[in-house]
């Protein structure tokens, strides 16, 4: 989906159709596929979603063999939100050219996805990833398929929402069957942008009138008692005629509005920042921001203006050259009247996809954002990052999770009179819709019965010396009850010596930490937040052992029956801790190997050691799945005993019995002998 499209659908003002009309036919006369087939390619490139999809529709319905029509019938659909719909077109799409349309297969499975059927999806992303080799976009496409199915994984384990929130779809007082969006409380009015219609918006075929009022975003304001809102009217003191008037944000004291004006069409308009001063009860005629902030050549939108330690500061987005791809959160410092040369956030919150939606707490220096770049349980999702006095983003952004974020689009998260209550905006079905049951976004309200405040926190230290270690990364994760399903890594963090890593965590869920850094095997703990009731933060310290080359680790209970090698139930228990070890620290390669006692000829004991090394290396590769180039099995037999028992009396020099040097000479071992994409230092590894 090209970058225009990624901004028509930022602004929320998908839905219009442009009613292409066809010449008078007797309902006699013959399907002309050629005419309808001119229609339907006129609309789509009009940006017609709904009447290009009716009449893809119809094609099909009268020449089923129409296969040329599936993908931009798929697309037309995914644009409308109608992502069942849409699913089954990308699939007919993909089995009927899967070389020409090998990524209807990453859109289908999105459509899954949004519909929540995760599952479904994950090895639809699986495939897609297999397959999509030769295009000029297969990095970024398969980047994007496996944090799409990263985010499947992530909302299986999110599944029970916070306990204690209620969630309210503000009624028709407010919301409309169009797109009802950018909430903003100021003192007890709700301001919004919406389209208000009760049906399918039609524009001429010529477009002669798309800038009606009846497809343009008008402000609106709503009077709020409690929990109920007054009927919404229209804030006419800034909306302007041909102009699309959205994302009011207010000053701390309500004095100043900042806004936005969209021109340019409904395929790819231009929005610019403005600003409205309040003079004796009167707002005043808004005043364009700089050219700074309003580059040319780029569309500048969703202001936000909060004080923060660092100073006054307007959070906006844009698409301008110098971002890191599709739209990006940007930042400016007001400064002698007027605002300075704006500054990319940077890689800790904005992604090669589209960031949107800025709303900063400067009580805790916190950003809210919508994005769909980071693991999500839909197509956008609502986080949140903490900054320090600097404005400096050091942890990657923590998804809000359910109720706030659904399987479909949620942005715009607000507070409201406090951080207790707010608004944010979502198209998840039960919202109400001029077509389909996500068409289009409303507004919700948010608020909590009972706030609990849970995090982590600890430091990571040298196993052997106990001293704190700087430049470790910590990540936290989600884990699943079924430990088949593996972990989902849902945020960063990094050691800073004695300062402490530091996460948020939420009630009822399964957690694990890890700590990772060069030249140290990986540490991690798993706990858990079930059952707590009340505010906590849980230490967990974490302490890494050097990786020391060719140093052999023992791994204790690994046992065989007599002269076998198969491996017994109690030792793959065992080999179960070294599969962490190789799946925590991914790029190190292994020899396994297996010694016995000096009971038995030299060669006897060569092979059966050499046997049962193969096996437990056999088990790790064929039933846990580590990959064979990162383990070798040797055996040595007794060529390399830890004592000499002949000089124990009490042990037999025959099959006669066993003693403690004879049971520690018959051991098993791991010992690192190089590193994937990296310069093996043991020759046994080249034969």
């Amino acid at each position: 989906m090209n970058k225009k499209i990624h901004i028509f659908l930022l602004l929320f003002i998908s839905g219009w159709s442009t009613i292409v009309r066809l010449p008078a036919a007797n309902p006699d006369d013959k399907f002309n596929k050629k005419k309808w087939m001119k229609a339907a390619e006129e609309a789509y490139k009009a940006g017609s979603i709904f009447s290009a999809a009716d009449l893809y529709m119809e094609i099909l319905s009268n020449d089923p063999e129409e296969k040329s029509v599936l993908m931009n019938l798929a697309r037309s659909l995914y644009l409308a939100r109608d992502y069942e719909k849409a699913g089954k077109y990308y699939l007919d799409a993909y089995h009927a050219d899967s070389a020409k349309n090998s990524v209807a297969l990453y859109y289908a499975a999105l459509m899954q996805k949004m519909q929540g059927n995760y599952k479904e999806a994950i090895p639809m992303f699986q495939r897609f990833v297999k397959i999509y080799k030769n295009e000029e976009d297969a990095v970024k496409m398969k980047k994007w398929a496996r944090t799409e199915a990263d985010g499947c994984n992530f909302a299986m384990r999110e599944s029970k929402p916070d306990p204690y929130v209620r969630l309210q779809h503000l009624g028709r007082e407010v919301n409309s069957n169009y797109g009802d969006m950018a909430p903003a409380l100021c003192g007890d009015t709700l301001f919004f942008a919406s389209v208000r219609s009760d049906s399918v918006l039609m524009i001429k075929a010529d477009r002669s009138n798309e800038k009606s009022d009846s497809v343009l975003l008008k402000l609106f304001v709503s009077r709020v008692n409690g929990n109920t809102y007054s009927m919404a009217e229209v804030f006419s003191a800034l909306n302007q005629k041909g102009k699309h008037i959205s994302n009011p944000a207010f000053t701390d004291d309500g004095s100043k509005l900042l806004y936005t004006i969209c021109d340019g069409g409904l395929l790819s308009p231009v929005c610019e920042i403005y600003m409205s001063e309040k003079k004796d009860g009167v707002w005043q005629p808004g005043q364009r921001l700089n050219d700074e902030i309003n580059l040319k050549g780029s569309t500048n939108t969703q202001p936000w203006l909060a004080k923060t330690a660092a100073g006054e500061v307007l959070f906006f987005v844009s698409n301008r050259e110098g971002g890191r791809g599709g739209t990006d959160i940007w930042y400016s410092f007001f400064k002698k009247g007027d605002f300075t040369s704006p500054r990319n956030l940077g890689s800790k919150i904005n992604t090669d996809r589209d960031e949107f939606t800025p709303y900063f707490d400067a009580a805790t220096n916190t950003l809210y954002f919508s994005s769909n770049g980071w693991i999500s349980m839909g197509g956008t999702d609502i986080y949140r990052s903490t900054a320090d006095a600097n404005l400096k983003f050091n942890n990657n952004p923590e998804n809000l999770g359910m109720p706030f974020n659904s399987p479909c689009d949620d942005n715009y998260f607000r507070f409201g009179k406090n951080a207790e209550e707010g608004y944010f905006v979502s198209n998840r079905p039960g919202i109400y819709s001029v077509r389909g049951k996500t068409c289009c976004y409303d507004i919700f309200r948010y608020h909590y019965d009972r706030r609990i405040f849970l995090a982590v926190m600890g430091r990571v230290y040298d196993d052997a010396t106990k001293e704190p270690i700087t430049g470790a990364a910590v990540n936290l994760s989600l884990r699943s009850p079924n430990l088949a399903e593996g972990d989902v890594i849902i945020n960063t963090d990094s050691s800073r010596g004695t300062e402490p890593y530091f996460f948020n965590l939420k009630t009822d869920k399964l957690y694990k930490v890890t700590a990772l850094k060069d030249g140290y095997f990986t540490s991690s703990q798993s706990f858990s937040t079930q059952g707590i009731a009340k505010s906590d933060t849980l230490i967990v310290d974490l302490y890494l052992r050097k990786l020391e080359k060719d140093k052999a680790y023992r791994l204790n209970n690994i046992y065989y029956d007599f002269d076998k090698w198969d491996l017994r139930p109690e030792s793959k228990t065992t080999l179960d801790t070294l599969y962490n070890i190789l799946i925590e620290n991914p790029t190190i390669i292994i020899e396994l190997s297996s010694h016995t006692d000096t009971r038995g000829s030299d060669q006897y004991n060569l092979n059966l050691s050499q046997k049962r090394a193969e096996s437990c290396v056999n088990y790790l590769i064929n039933e846990k799945g580590i990959p064979k180039e990162r383990i070798i099995a040797k055996g040595y037999g007794e060529t390399k005993t830890l004592d000499d028992c002949s000089k124990y009396k009490e042990c037999p020099q025959d099959q006669s019995g066993d003693c403690d040097c004879h049971q520690n000479n018959r051991r098993t071992e791991f010992k690192v002998i190089g590193e994937l994409d990296g310069k093996l230092i043991y020759d046994e590894m080249l034969k």
